[in-house]
């Protein structure tokens, strides 16, 4: 009875055994091996790979042992699983590598499965690329790198004969979409013991995706890749239309491109102003006409020769009454930013308007315009009668520095400012007919014309 048992456990293991089946991949595909596995041909130093599964179609697990005899050309490589579970599969790899011309030959076993391996190498000339004396081996990747779509990236290899006879390489062909070639040598090529002839490669990506394709010399084939890139926007730069800075001006900038562009794009297009008076922080009147005060957006279209600007050719804006420096800011997809400045110059005060009147018992004279310094200080005011002869009280001064220093520190108008100077007349103010006002800042004094001191305005009319 115990005997029997061990013989029922000895004979299990066998009814196992028999449910493995080996199988062959070749992408995604799968081929039953029978008692032989042909490698194909190699030349000496390149490496073939033979994906191999294990299949156990039973219910239980089996043991899995994989061992190979014979030829050294063969080895066993991605080592499987010591078991293969029920209804599952394992995987490895043998890899021929020959390593003189002639025929090889090994014994692969898997458990009681023998199968035998076969390859050939032939002499053949060794590739290399450019500039590199290390062979690729069989099934070796090229990587052509990252290249702007349409644009030729050209890569050249060296086929070289070591051996002391004459070789023949009958055969060089390029596959895949965006890679063509070869050129610069025409096939079937002899080449003699020591030369080393080369050909070219060309990738050439025709949109901004990834490249594959296969280099196949004789049969030994070698894997190319590429990365297409969308071609960079051209670069741009920021054009005032007047580069003569002052403050209470309207400019207007545009954006020229270096040359058409071969792609749409967008970014912004801010502004920035940095007050050169002491104490000013900020001068809410420079900015864009239209749209956002201190940003637009920017598109670039396929062709176009220019960069839009809110949608517009050209954006204008205004420098405000505060002197320092308006700084632009060009900022586009996958560019550096790019920047550039307008400063405005302090100057005297400018004056836009003046006028006087005379009331009963006072003259009142009125003024507008800006200082971009902030320094108004003295004011001089010259009355002159309807002759134009001085009057003899002569020139009033007035020390403004003060009220204006009071009036700047509240305002949000920048430099702009209005002014109103009333002087009390003793006796008939018919009699003056005009006024010069002089206003003094820190780089200098502005004087007007003679200001015509007009009459009072007529009483209203009673309505009867």
């Amino acid at each position: 009875m115990i005997a029997r048992t061990l013989l029922f456990s000895l004979l299990l293991p066998l009814s196992v055994l028999a449910q493995i089946q080996v199988f062959e991949m070749s992408g995604t595909t799968q081929t039953p091996v029978g008692s032989s596995l042909p490698f194909g041909t190699a030349a000496p130093g390149d490496t073939i790979e033979i994906q191999l599964r294990v299949h156990n179609a039973g219910g239980q697990s089996v043991p899995l042992e994989v061992s190979l005899s014979g030829d050294g050309a063969f080895a066993i490589q991605c080592i499987p699983a010591p078991y293969v579970p029920p209804l599952s599969e394992s995987a490895f790899c043998v890899d021929f590598t020959p390593t003189a011309w002639g025929s090889y030959a090994a014994s692969l076993q898997v458990n009681a499965i023998i199968i035998l391996l076969t390859g050939n190498a032939v002499p053949a000339a060794a590739l290399t690329l450019a500039g590199s004396t290390t062979p690729l081996v069989y099934g070796a990747t090229i990587d052509f790198g990252s290249e702007v779509i349409n644009q030729p990236k050209i890569q050249t290899f060296n086929l070289s004969n070591s051996s002391s006879s004459s070789l023949t390489v009958y055969s060089v062909t390029v596959s895949g979409a965006g890679f063509s070639g070869p050129t610069g040598a025409s096939f079937p090529l002899a080449i003699g013991p020591g030369q080393q002839p080369t050909f070219q490669v060309t990738f050439t990506p025709q949109s901004g995706t990834p490249y594959q394709g296969t280099l196949t010399v004789d049969g030994r084939t070698f894997n190319l890749t590429g990365q297409g890139l969308d071609p960079p926007l051209p670069s741009a730069s920021i054009v005032f239309a007047s580069t003569v800075a002052a403050s209470a001006q309207q400019d207007s900038i545009s954006i020229p491109l270096a040359s058409a562009s071969q792609v749409e794009g967008n970014g912004t297009l801010t502004m920035a102003f940095q007050p050169s008076v002491a104490g000013v922080t900020d001068d809410a009147a420079i900015q864009f006409l239209s749209g956002p005060f201190r940003k637009a957006s920017v598109s670039i279209t396929i062709g176009a020769t220019s960069a839009l600007i809110g949608g517009q050719s050209s954006m204008a804006f205004q420098t405000g009454t505060t002197a320092g420096t308006i700084t632009l800011t060009l900022t586009l997809e996958n560019n550096e930013p790019q920047q550039t400045s307008l400063t405005i110059p302090d100057s005297p005060i400018i004056l836009d308007t003046a006028t006087a009147v005379g009331l009963l018992g006072s003259v009142n004279v009125a003024f507008s315009g800006f200082d971009n310094t902030y320094s108004a200080s003295q004011l001089t005011f010259t009355f002159y009668d309807l002759k134009g002869n001085l009057i003899p009280q002569g020139a009033i001064d007035v020390d403004a520095s003060t009220a204006f220093q009071q009036y700047f520190s509240t305002t949000q108008a920048g430099g702009s400012f209005g002014l109103l100077a009333e002087f009390p007349v003793t006796g008939d103010t018919t009699q003056i007919g005009s006024v010069t006002a002089k206003i003094t800042n820190s780089i200098g004094a502005t004087t007007t014309q003679q200001i015509p001191i007009a009459p009072p305005p007529a009483p209203p009319v009673p309505q009867i």
